[in-house]
């Protein structure tokens, strides 16, 4: 019995969450125009369509008319060539009206795994969580989108998932943007967290949201988390203000690239330490009292970079470490583009180990970043605090501020795959490119450090 009531408790706030976010979605759709219409998919209207002639003298006579593309990148609505993939995508929830379009890009995970010889294992049949979905009546909901799915072969374990995979999912989203309102990444939830800050770096100018999800219990099981999230995720997608990256999980929407995993087995197994929820549910509905926390709508068309250089080392810092292996690194590391610390409280490191100091050195003096991160899951870099990390300051040593180290890593390979070095990658590290960071004039949106550049 107790068991059973916990399963009616979770099926219950399921449905509360439909009614809720449904309820904020007719809101927003009331206020704004609507993205797609029952008629075949189309582009946006405004900003989010694409480019046609007479935009071009349009845009120069602005300030905001962006350069060139450079090598990588991807004006959204250029030849389709230049974004093809070969993912099928299968409807899987029709309704007779709707309102909203969402495809779920299905990468792999605990979500939709099957039992095989007492584990859990992926589906080996194609199509197998699709028909999960549809078999479920929340999801025909008339407050539900429609549902698309894009299902991954094989499907990935999230511990398996790299740059290349970040670029592949980067590109599916950027081929099918003008054909959705947003959309669901389903995935391991070991590098969520990675792959959320990837793509918010790689997706400059998102006009729509991207959620992505997974669980802890599967979807299959009678108790499970799967169900939650997903819905909430498919639902906070179709918000036409919301357009960011972000987490799902739980009870909370998070920014991706702020978004941590906190927990290995916890159902609460993602936090943002460092920055506001962006939406919360719970008995009463949905909560959006942080909604001014949400970026901006985008000052320029979607546009997809690709290029990242991921020649980055992370490493944290013990007491009484061994000095000369650092030394080691930075003297036969010839292709090392990055060097992330991981040290103490507020940036502080061992300097009375002058072999220590030495190498940091040489690896600036190599054109090598060397960028700081605290070991505290909340709080700031502020290396100017104490006289220990006052001397990484004044040699070199760039702060990454309140940034999460996944939003660290990714930044850097993103920033060193749009081909920047030296001075302007140190102070590209320390702008707020796409909420990453507490930036110095706390601006969330595409921001420029040079400007032939833009990032």
């Amino acid at each position: 019995m107790l068991f059973g009531s916990g399963a009616g408790a979770l099926h219950l706030c399921s449905l509360l969450v439909l009614f809720a976010v449904h309820s904020v979605n007719a809101k927003v759709a009331a206020d704004r125009p609507q993205i797609r219409s029952s008629a075949p998919p189309r582009a946006g209207a405004g900003w989010d369509r694409p480019r046609k002639a007479d935009d071009e003298s349009a845009e120069s006579a602005g300030s905001v008319h962006p350069p060139p593309p450079p090598t990588g990148t991807t004006i959204v609505g250029a030849p389709a060539s230049e974004v093809e993939l070969d993912h099928e995508v299968e409807p899987v929830i029709r309704h007779s009206t709707p309102t909203h379009r969402i495809l779920a890009i299905y990468t792999g995970g605990t979500l939709g795994m099957v039992k095989k010889d007492g584990t859990w294992a992926p589906p080996e049949r194609r199509g197998t969580l699709a028909k999960l979905i549809d078999s479920m009546s929340e999801f025909h909901d008339d407050g539900m989108p429609d549902l698309d799915m894009i299902e991954y072969e094989p499907l990935l374990d999230s511990s398996n998932i790299g740059p290349s995979d970040w670029v592949a999912l980067a590109k599916t989203i950027a081929k099918h943007y003008y054909d959705y309102d947003g959309f669901v990444v389903i995935h391991g939830t070991d590098t969520m967290a990675y792959t959320a800050s990837a793509l918010s770096f790689m997706l400059e100018g998102l006009g729509k949201a991207v959620v992505i999800t997974g669980s802890i219990i599967a979807l299959r099981e009678p108790f499970n988390d799967a169900r939650r999230n997903l819905i909430a995720s498919i639902m906070f997608a179709s918000q036409l203000d919301l357009a960011e990256v972000c987490v799902f999980f739980n009870d909370k929407l998070l920014r991706g690239n702020r978004a941590i995993k906190s927990e290995n087995a916890g159902l609460d197994a993602f936090s943002s330490p460092n920055y506001p929820i962006l939406a919360s549910i719970g008995a009463s509905g949905i909560s959006c009292h942080n909604r001014h926390q949400w970026l901006p709508p985008p000052v320029c068309r979607l546009r997809l970079h690709t290029n990242l250089d991921a020649r980055v080392l992370v490493l944290r810092l013990t007491p009484g470490f061994d000095d000369s292996t650092i030394a080691a690194m930075v003297t036969h590391a010839s292709q090392l583009r990055a060097l992330v610390l991981s040290l103490y409280g507020t940036g502080n490191g061992p300097s009375h180990k002058s072999d220590f100091m030495d190498a940091i050195a040489e690896a600036i003096r190599k054109d090598i970043l060397v960028v700081v991160v605290t070991q505290c899951p909340k709080g700031t870099v502020s290396l100017d605090t104490y006289e220990v990390g006052r001397r990484l300051l004044e040699i070199g040593v760039v702060s990454a501020s309140d940034m999460t180290h996944e939003a660290c890593v990714t930044k850097i390979a993103y920033l060193c795959g749009r081909g920047l070095t030296g001075a302007m990658l140190r102070s590209a590290m320390g702008e707020n490119l796409r909420g990453e960071l507490t930036g110095r004039a706390e601006r969330a949106a595409v921001v420029a450090v040079d400007k032939d550049m833009r990032l």
